[in-house]
């Protein structure tokens, strides 16, 4: 580490005090090509990747078939929630009061049962990134999933189902490798950094005791040793989620 004069220290001070809570963390892959050796960085094959770039794969690969898949799930949950009510709307609007399907309707727990397998759906999802270098891919990643959550959490109250007090998107959706200590690092800042800020604008609490929890599921490969374990099918996925640094 190069020595610091004055000047550098003062600066630092200076940024230390600056409200950075609403930093655009997509800045840490900037950073992070910079402070490469430039004779280095062709060779890493470290690029920045910008967000337009990474959506056009986010978003066919992503977005779009969990899109599709939650609007088959909303339409069975509409049908069951009409079956729900049908029987007996008539009656409470007959007396003027508002309806509300009973939480002991078999229609209605079979469509709560359909959010909550939803739910664990999206809760299991994995986003790998096998060169992750900064963790741009794997914070926008997350973000789209957490929009997606957060969208049908919206849907099915609209549809009269209970709202969930939290979500089951997070940081342990994504998956990172990473042969640079550096850039295994600002990865880790970012996804957190991108969970909390994600909270944060859409109204929900950070969690506590620990706010922050360790970000296991990335790997700093060593050059020459094995990234991941051959191993196929489920056991495979439960070990990617047991990588650590």
């Amino acid at each position: 580490m190069p020595t610091l004069s004055i000047l550098d220290v003062t600066e630092l001070r200076n940024a230390a005090n600056l409200n950075w809570s609403a930093i655009d963390v997509s800045i840490f892959g900037t950073l992070f090509e910079r402070g490469l050796d430039p004779a280095k960085r062709s060779q890493l094959g470290a690029h920045y990747t910008d967000t337009a770039t990474i959506d056009r794969i986010i978003d066919p690969v992503l977005r779009r078939p969990l899109l599709q898949k939650w609007e088959l799930v909303a339409q069975a949950i509409q049908g069951l929630q009409a079956k729900s009510t049908q029987r007996r709307r008539a009656a409470y609007c007959a007396g003027g009061r508002s309806f509300k399907a009973s939480p002991g309707d078999a229609a209605f727990q079979k469509a709560e049962q359909l959010f909550v397998g939803w739910l664990d759906e999206l809760k299991n999802y994995r986003i790998l990134d096998p060169a992750c270098g900064s963790g741009n891919f794997l914070f926008l990643g997350l973000k789209a999933l957490k929009d997606i959550e957060h969208q049908s959490h919206l849907e099915a109250a609209a549809l009269g189902l209970d709202r969930e007090a939290d979500l089951v998107t997070g940081p342990h959706n994504v998956l990172g490798i990473e042969l640079n200590e550096y850039a295994a690092e600002l990865a880790r800042v970012k996804v957190w950094i991108g969970e909390l800020q994600w909270r944060m604008a859409h109204g929900y609490k950070f969690k506590t005791n620990p706010v922050l929890q360790p970000l296991t599921p990335f790997q700093k490969r060593q050059p020459g040793k094995p990234a991941l374990n051959p191993v196929r099918g489920r056991r495979r996925r439960q070990s990617l989620i047991r990588f650590a640094f």
